[in-house]
């Protein structure tokens, strides 16, 4: 486990984004990860879905880190 980065457990619905969000702690700084909802998808199917897949997610977001595949915002976007 990296000890630079560090998940919330905080994952919930962003309606503004249509996507779900997750927080972690890199080098002491947040930011923001968002997997966009599927078309064919409910928000509220989708979160339950993530969350059962919580380690998957972070996996991901822990790559898109290590790549700097932050976005203008300083988002990670899954």
């Amino acid at each position: 486990m990296n000890q630079q980065l560090i998940f919330n457990n905080d994952f919930y619905y962003a309606v503004d984004r249509n996507a779900v969000g997750f927080s972690c702690l890199v080098a002491g700084l947040k930011v923001d990860c968002f997997i966009p909802l599927p078309v064919q998808d409910k928000a509220e199917q989708f979160l339950l879905q993530v969350k059962d897949e919580a380690f998957t997610w972070e996996d991901k977001a822990e790559l898109a880190i290590a790549t700097d595949s932050y976005n203008g915002k300083g988002e990670i976007w899954l």
